[in-house]
């Protein structure tokens, strides 16, 4: 179990590690920092995974018996639409019970301070440092539903949102991966005019996901049933949005797109409709492909570290100054985000977003034409596993402190550790070569070590020989 790593609270369900005591005493840590921070008010939300509903109103009463006045979701919702709530209802922080994209055994707890954004470490390690210590409660608060008025509001202002990008009806299927979108994504879609078709047999809440053989959509066999109702149906599009619905993935005539290549497209999407000056928000791990389509407008491009909750952060801070836009954030595992409805990834606008791209473009026509122009970009993501993440953190350390002086046949250039990155530090290793960026960090979830590989080529030849050589390299670090 990890005490607020890059999503939060996560671990496996039993005694010990994600039970009943957690849930209680990490909801009494939050409540003594609200005190602290002169917060009130809470909101909680849940997704389908086994126990979270039972979860979530444990956490209810706690707040309540904490003195806090409570809101909680009456059945499984997207982890955007906690973070509208938030923001809608004017309460001290929020509170969602989800694991995510995690398999079936593990479940999670995210904080969401006042503005609607994931907690950021500030944040969550004054919290984890209130863990246990008792205080004095002077009053009693209740626990009452959140309005229905909230979800109605999001859909029709996301509807409004997004509306301007979407043309003619466009044919899409759509799986939750039996998750929270199933109340969502597909209302919204036809509110937009899209033909939607989906996979029934993963629209049914399942705590076992039974129907799924995965529940990340950056992994192909996310897309097993979306492909073969896509053949069915004769549909070239086919969408899926994880359980908790804040990522989503996209398939084209049976082909899966990467989180990175569809927020290049996204990218050309808006790009040429943003604001004069405006901004890009993306993490580091992210593509740098957007770099010279942005720069070609005068638009900038904004970094922030592993994880949506640092765009969020970023977002919040900067709209604080009057001549602050943006007009796309994105991160490489599938969470993009436009507008002020909400300050975290959002998987029910993502699926709008992609809609409005297949209803204006050919997908793959269009990338590849963009790789023509920008080059040939291609990222990916080599997990190392490991007993623990004790152990993740002590390989992180050994090259830390030894970092190799090349890779494949390429000379390290350049070597920068974001522990010392003045803006938000965090623990990520940047190794760069003249065509090649490698960061390394370990897993704010898992017991592993994440290696992000960038690679440019003059075509995909090129690009993907560079690649196979540094996976290579990099598997034997």
């Amino acid at each position: 179990m990890i005490l607020f790593g890059t999503g939060g609270v996560r671990g496996i369900m039993r005694d010990g590690e994600f039970d009943e005591k957690l849930i209680v005493d990490v909801s009494r840590a939050v409540a003594l920092w609200m005190y602290e921070e002169k917060l009130d008010g809470v909101v909680i939300a849940y997704d389908t995974r086994r126990n979270s509903n039972r979860f979530a109103k444990l956490a209810a009463q706690t707040f309540a018996d904490c003195g806090i006045e409570t809101y909680l979701f009456d059945a499984p919702t997207p982890t955007p639409l906690l973070s509208f709530a938030v923001r809608e209802l004017r309460v001290g922080a929020g509170v969602v019970i989800t694991a995510s994209h995690n398999p079936p055994q593990y479940n999670g707890y995210k904080v969401y301070t006042s503005d609607g954004v994931q907690a950021v470490p500030s944040h969550t390690e004054k919290i984890s440092s209130l863990m246990g210590k008792s205080f004095r409660v002077n009053k009693t608060a209740r626990v009452q539903p959140v309005p229905k008025q909230v979800e109605e509001r999001y859909i029709e202002r996301l509807v409004r949102l997004v509306g301007k990008h979407v043309e003619g009806s466009t044919k899409i299927v759509y799986s939750p991966l039996q998750g929270t979108g199933a109340r969502f994504v597909p209302k919204v879609l036809r509110e937009l005019g899209c033909d939607v078709i989906c996979v029934e047999q993963q629209m049914e809440f399942d705590p076992n996901f039974s129907k799924v053989a995965s529940l990340n959509p950056e992994d192909e066999r996310a897309f097993d049933m979306v492909r073969r109702v896509c053949q069915e149906e004769k549909a070239r599009f086919g969408i899926a949005t994880d359980p908790d619905c804040d990522r989503v993935g996209l398939i084209v005539d049976g082909k899966r797109l990467s989180g990175n290549q569809v927020g290049v497209l996204l990218t050309e999407m808006l790009r040429h409709g943003a604001n004069p000056e405006s901004n890009l928000i993306k993490t580091i791990v992210t593509t740098d492909m957007v770099k010279p389509m942005c720069e070609e407008l005068n638009l900038h491009v904004l970094e922030t570290p592993t994880g949506f909750k640092y765009i969020g952060h970023l977002i919040e801070t900067k709209s604080k100054e009057p001549s602050f836009s943006y007009f796309l954030a994105f991160e490489e595992s599938c969470g993009y985000l436009i507008g002020d409805l909400v300050r975290d990834k959002d998987g029910v606008l993502g699926s709008a977003l992609i809609a409005g791209l297949c209803s204006k473009y050919d997908p793959i026509e269009l990338l590849n034409s963009l790789y023509e122009r920008y080059g040939y970009h291609i990222e990916e993501l080599i997990s190392m596993s490991f007993e623990s993440p004790e152990q993740a953190k002590q390989k992180y350390e050994v090259l830390k402190l030894n970092p190799p002086t090349r890779i494949a046949d390429q000379e390290i250039v350049r070597i920068f550790d974001y522990e010392n990155d003045p803006q938000m530090p965090n623990e990520t290793l940047l190794f760069e070569t003249g065509s090649v960026k490698i960061y390394v960090r370990p897993s704010g979830t898992e017991p592993k070590l994440k290696i992000y590989v960038k690679v440019v080529g003059y075509d995909e030849h090129e690009a993907r020989s560079i690649l196979g050589s540094v996976r290579k390299a990099v598997t034997e670090l």
